[in-house]
C-alpha cells in the first residue's frame, strides 16, 4: 500500500514583499518644541543660580526665575505622559508671557533681563512648535 504524498508547500511560489515605508512627514516639530521648552526651563534655573546678583533685586528675580523655571521643567516632563497636553501648554505659554513681562517692566540688571527675555521667547517658540507639531 502506498501512502498519499503530502504537500507542505503550496503549488504557487511565495512572493516576499518588504514592508511599506510611511510616506508622511517625519514628526520633528513637536519633539523640537519639547527640547526647546526643557532647555528654556533648565537655562532659567541655572541662570538664577549662577548669574543673578546677591542684592535685593537680584534675589527677588532669582526667586521668581527659580519658581517659574521649576514649573516649566515639571510641565515639560508632564508633556511626555498621558496627561492632557492643552492645559500644560497653556501653563507653559503663561510662564513665557510672564517672563517676557518681567524682563520688560521690572527694573533689574541687564543679565537678568536678557536671561528672562531669552527664556520667555524660547518658551513661547517651544509651545508654538509643540502645537504645530501635534496638529499633524
Amino acid at each position: 500500500m502506498a501512502t498519499p504524498e503530502r504537500r507542505t508547500a503550496p503549488g504557487t511560489p511565495v512572493v516576499h514583499t518588504a514592508p511599506v515605508a510611511a510616506s508622511g512627514p517625519v514628526p520633528v516639530l513637536a519633539p523640537l518644541g519639547w527640547v526647546l521648552i526643557l532647555a528654556s526651563g533648565i537655562g532659567l534655573i541655572l541662570a538664577s543660580w549662577l548669574l543673578y546678583g546677591n542684592e535685593a533685586s537680584g534675589m527677588w528675580a532669582g526667586y521668581w526665575a527659580g519658581i517659574i523655571g521649576t514649573i516649566v521643567v515639571l510641565a515639560a516632563m508632564a508633556l511626555n505622559t498621558t496627561l492632557p497636553e492643552k492645559p500644560t501648554l497653556a501653563v507653559l505659554g503663561l510662564c513665557g508671557v510672564l517672563l517676557i513681562l518681567f524682563a520688560l517692566f521690572l527694573y533689574d540688571e541687564r543679565v537678568v533681563v536678557v536671561s528672562e527675555l531669552l527664556a520667555g521667547i524660547g518658551l513661547l517658540a517651544g509651545v508654538g512648535l509643540r502645537v504645530v507639531g501635534s496638529r499633524d
